[in-house]
């Protein structure tokens, strides 16, 4: 009864926080703060394809190639900056800023017709010749799949194999566990993201 108690109670807090997240700016920029990667809320992405591009950014995130990716299927996705809306290369920039204060590392962006990358203090120059030929798609399953290859494509130019876990789990208790970390981390993340926000602007009314 405890254990969901607290899945309610965290459900609860993340569906608010996503609420002033989506009113407030670009959601992925609430949801890297503290995840690797953010797929889009309105896309059905197949699950083995999602659950295939999150092992490989884990996989790549433990051999110590540290990035982060961001999935935008729609301008829907892209919250308040719609004009960034398929200009991928332009949207790395943006969000590589408003992750800055927390995350600067690598940064991949993947919209129907292409790439963005970010790395501050980097040229992107090389990431872009690695992702010129890689295909995208505007399908939620190809977009996914096109991020999964483009991480694995800048991983290994970097000398970093990133694969997929191989399929199986220790079973239902695992999975329990998965999800409520998911959902604890979800509302942390947006909170946070939320509650800086509102530092900002409180800041910004008292320069005035």
């Amino acid at each position: 009864m405890r254990l969901a108690g607290a899945i309610l109670v965290a459900a609860v807090v993340a569906a608010l926080a996503a609420g002033a997240a989506w009113a407030d700016g670009d959601p992925a920029s609430d949801y890297l703060l503290a995840e690797q990667v953010f797929l889009p809320y309105d896309a059905k992405i197949p699950a083995a394809d999602a659950s295939a591009l999150s092992s490989v950014i884990r996989s790549a995130n433990q051999q110590g190639f540290k990035i982060r990716v961001a999935v935008i299927w729609s301008d829907y996705d892209l919250g308040s900056v719609t004009a960034l809306w398929k200009q991928p290369q332009r949207y790395a920039k943006f969000l590589g800023a408003e992750l800055g204060f927390v995350y600067k590392q690598r940064l991949l962006v993947v919209m129907p017709n292409g790439f963005g990358f970010n790395w501050p203090g980097h040229s992107p120059a090389a990431a872009y010749a690695l992702l010129a030929k890689l295909p995208t798609s505007s399908t939620p399953s190809g977009m996914a799949k096109a991020a999964t290859a483009a991480v694995q494509r800048l991983a290994a130019a970097d000398g970093v194999k990133a694969n997929a876990a191989a399929k199986g789990g220790s079973g239902v208790s695992r999975n329990a566990h998965d999800r409520i970390v998911i959902i604890v981390a979800v509302a942390a993340a947006l909170l946070l993201g939320a509650a800086l926000r509102l530092a900002i602007r409180r800041r910004a009314a008292r320069l005035r």
